[in-house]
C-alpha cells in the first residue's frame, strides 16, 4: 500500500505517489514537490549534457600547441570533477536513475580520456 500525504492546494488526502491526482482540486504530485531539489537537479543535468561537449570542444581546438592542450586537459578533468553524480548523490529519486546517470557520465568522460590518449600518442 501506497504512502498517503495532504493536498497542499485543499488538505484532502492523496496518495504520494508520483503522478497522483487530487479529485477535489485537480493537484498532481510531481517530481519535485515541495522540496528544494529542482534548482540543484537542473544544474546537475546542465552540467551532463553540456560540459562533456564544452570539454570536447576545448580539446579539440587545444591541440594547436602543448600549452593551450594541456589547459584543455585541465578544463576537462575540472568539468569531469564537478558534473561526477557522486556530487548529486541527494537528488537521486530512483535507482534506475542513479545508475543511468552514472553510466552516461562514465561514457562520455572515458570517451574524452581516450581521445586525449590518442591525441598524446599521436603527438602534438
Amino acid at each position: 500500500m501506497s504512502s498517503t500525504m495532504n493536498c497542499p492546494d485543499c488538505e484532502a488526502e492523496i496518495l504520494s505517489r508520483m503522478g497522483t491526482i487530487c479529485p477535489n482540486c485537480g493537484f498532481t504530485v510531481g517530481y519535485f514537490n515541495g522540496t528544494t531539489k529542482r534548482k540543484k537537479y537542473g544544474k546537475f543535468f546542465a552540467l551532463t549534457v553540456f560540459a562533456p561537449f564544452f570539454s570536447f570542444l576545448t580539446i579539440l581546438f587545444g591541440q594547436v600547441n602543448i600549452y593551450s592542450f594541456l589547459i584543455a586537459i585541465a578544463i576537462f578533468f575540472y568539468l569531469a570533477i564537478k558534473a561526477c553524480p557522486y556530487n548529486f548523490k541527494d537528488i537521486f529519486v530512483s535507482k534506475f536513475e542513479k545508475i543511468f546517470f552514472w553510466i552516461v557520465w562514465g561514457f562520455t568522460n572515458g570517451f574524452l580520456l581516450v581521445l586525449i590518449i590518442n591525441i598524446l600518442k599521436k603527438g602534438i
